[in-house]
């Protein structure tokens, strides 16, 4: 029987979504690829700037903006051939994640902790301590031969020409390590979907970090706004200028980093922490977004903590060594800060949580689907699964299994979720905290945990719990704030997540493996392969043997995390029963970070434009003011893009970028 024209007209439609779904994947794939490419090429082979550590990786914008300059060309020649701006956001976000998993949220510290303990095993008596409690399905290498095997050494001093990679014992305990880290992933995505109605739709969090990429894929975007490109011209020029410099002399420099260390020579002063002031005009840009009480609280708690740290060197009270991040009772300080902060985001939540709790037990009606990723009772079901992996594997490899819970819990409901707030709220672009789970875990007492304790410890400190740059739990967030300002169904969005992590995995576990084994990993960027893997194993070294119970615990530590507990609590109460408080909680929390440490000038510099242009101009004036500001991050991260290809194709110097 012959089709009519109707039917094969309505078939043809029903195939063009799937079609257009098809192509957007492809797309996506593409920039995905090559954005793990440039990562790891710019990051590891060309040493020269981390484009792709961040929470929102510069990478990926000027990508973005490339995409979106083709896609306007594709609309003039084929207009139903162009993405829309719902595509659009499938490829940035799986661009997004494919720049954390390639930098330091997944690879960059997956494959070299697993063979840094048997290169640099030598003179460190690491084979004869570790060895013995070290699962030889968590290594590709056996741990009961000669180290280091020719497999660890290809990797470090590059494969003698025609021999094969050992893909096979790296697939093997990689896909071992993986089951842990994709339920680390999946534990954070059902944390996320519980709390986005909370932060997006209730407490309106800013969410700065997805501004500047929605603009850039809106319709009407900032691409013929005149004040986005002055914004734009700032740090263009001035890394133009400072990368012409670093390739002729004499051409002048603008200097955007001022150490202020070399002014403190004299004893007890000689030992004050690391204390720098950077400009970064990304990183005013996003400041001007967020605010203005916790743009405030940000640079005002830094410089605190500098001055305790001052009064306590002057006064014999002794902190870390010089260069540290921060000094040792403001670390401790803020460690408990950091428990109060976790307290006070669940509390302000507790009405959204206490009906997500009536809809998981069912005494109340889910929302409509569609509403969230997925529903409450797969996100609360699915975050209590997840940890009973996270728990059965850590136990499995080792650890004692409350020793495990203690140390995922803090990481997933103290640490993750004060970094994601960080940049929801904050517009952090680096979210790394200043303490482990093991520090609090041994406050008190180092002999508490066991060799076996202390080696799984060593590998999970290098792969997860330290280096927290590339936590996922941002990203799912954001995605899920930009699924909301376009109306992206959530169905699509939880597909692309999927997808789009799996996909990124395989492309960075590849390219990142045959690096090493084509340049030698000694070679290759120092921090990734040689301090980061090794850190903690050197520092676990001295309680191995039972040395911890004869080590003196400093007695200022409990002390000194129950008053940053306390403070923070008072600060939390302060903002909610006055208005107009001036402190926030989280700019205390934050003040021994890595991110404050290095963004608190231009934080300064932020406050010091925004606080009287709202003062003055109004909300009127902040917003007339915004594309400038965005345009401003755009510059810098569109820079840094152009300059990393330079590096890696001719081997130029490349300008300092002040996000070390």
């Amino acid at each position: 029987m012959a089709v009519s024209i109707k039917e094969r007209t309505s078939e043809a439609t029903e195939r063009q979504p799937r079609v257009r779904l098809i192509c957007t994947l492809i797309v996506g794939m593409v920039g995905s690829a090559l954005t793990s490419i440039i990562v790891a090429a710019a990051e590891l082979v060309s040493q020269t700037i981390q484009i792709g550590m961040m929470q929102l990786p510069p990478v990926v914008v000027a990508l973005l903006f490339g995409g979106i300059l083709l896609n306007r060309l594709v609309a003039r020649l084929a207009p139903n051939g162009a993405l829309r701006t719902p595509e659009l956001v499938v490829v940035f976000v799986m661009m997004l994640f494919s720049g954390m998993i390639s930098s330091r949220g997944v690879m960059e510290r997956l494959i070299p902790a697993q063979v840094g303990v048997s290169y640099y095993a030598e003179g460190n008596n690491w084979d004869t301590v570790y060895y013995p409690h070290i699962r030889p399905e968590l290594v590709p290498w056996d741990p009961n031969e000669p180290q280091p095997e020719p497999l660890v050494k290809w990797f470090y001093q590059r494969i003698p020409f025609g021999t094969p990679i050992p893909w096979g014992a790296w697939l093997e305990s990689t896909a071992r390590w993986l089951v842990l880290i994709g339920a680390v992933f999946v534990a954070f995505l059902c944390i996320s979907t519980l709390l986005r109605k909370q932060w997006v739709e209730n407490e309106r969090l800013a969410f700065p970090l997805v501004q500047l990429p929605l603009e850039l894929m809106r319709e009407g975007s900032f691409l013929s706004n005149r004040a986005f490109w002055f914004g734009a011209l700032v740090p263009i020029s001035v890394f133009t200028l400072n990368g012409l410099h670093r390739n002729i002399p004499t051409i002048p420099e603008i200097t955007l980093v001022y150490p202020f260390n070399p002014y403190f020579t004299t004893p007890p002063l000689d030992r004050m922490s690391f204390f720098s002031a950077y400009l970064s005009f990304a990183a005013v840009g996003f400041f001007y977004l967020i605010p203005t009480e916790l743009l405030f609280s940000f640079w005002f708690f830094y410089l605190t903590s500098k001055g305790f740290e001052f009064l306590g060197l002057l006064n014999g009270f002794e902190t870390q060594a010089k260069h540290a991040a921060a000094a040792g009772f403001v670390k401790w300080l803020c460690s408990g800060a950091f428990f109060a902060v976790a307290v006070y985001i669940l509390y302000t939540a507790r009405h959204h949580l206490r009906y997500v709790w009536r809809v998981v037990i069912g005494e109340l009606p889910p929302p409509p689907p569609g509403t969230e990723l997925m529903s409450y009772r797969w996100a609360f079901w699915g975050l209590i699964g997840s940890f009973l992996v996270i728990v059965l594997w850590a136990s499995w490899a080792g650890m004692t299994w409350w020793v495990a819970g203690v140390i995922f819990a803090i990481y997933l409901l103290v640490m993750g979720l004060v970094m994601a707030r960080c940049t929801a709220e904050g517009g952090l672009l680096i979210t790394e905290g200043c303490f482990t789970p093991m520090d609090v875990l041994t406050m008190e007492k180092y002999s508490l945990l066991s060799p076996k304790n202390l080696t799984v410890m060593a590998f999970l400190d290098a792969m997860l719990l330290r280096d927290m740059r590339g936590i996922p739990i941002t990203g799912f967030l954001d995605a899920q704030k930009l699924g909301d300002e376009i109306r992206l169904q959530r169905r699509l969005l939880l597909k692309t997540l999927g997808f789009g992590i799996v996909f990124a995995l395989v492309v960075a576990f590849a390219f990142q493996l045959w690096l090493p084994y084509q340049y030698g990993a000694i070679n290759l960027y120092g921090y990734v392969y040689q301090r980061q893997p090794t850190q903690f194993f050197q520092e676990n070294m001295p309680f191995m043997s039972g040395g911890g119970a004869e080590t003196p615990v400093p007695a200022f530590r409990p002390l000194f995390f129950g008053l940053g507990f306390v403070i923070t609590l008072g600060l939390a109460w302060g903002r909610s029963m006055f208005a107009g408080f001036p402190f926030h909680p989280l700019g205390f929390a934050m003040s021994a970070s890595w991110g404050s440490v290095i963004l608190w000038f231009s934080m300064l510099v932020a406050w010091f434009i925004k606080a009287p242009l709202l003062r003055y101009g109004g909300m009127p004036l902040y917003r007339r003011a915004r594309p400038f500001f965005l345009g401003m991050i755009f510059g810098e991260f569109f820079s840094a893009a152009v300059w990393a290809l330079l590096a890696l194709l001719f081997g130029v110097e490349t300008p300092i970028y002040p996000w070390p």
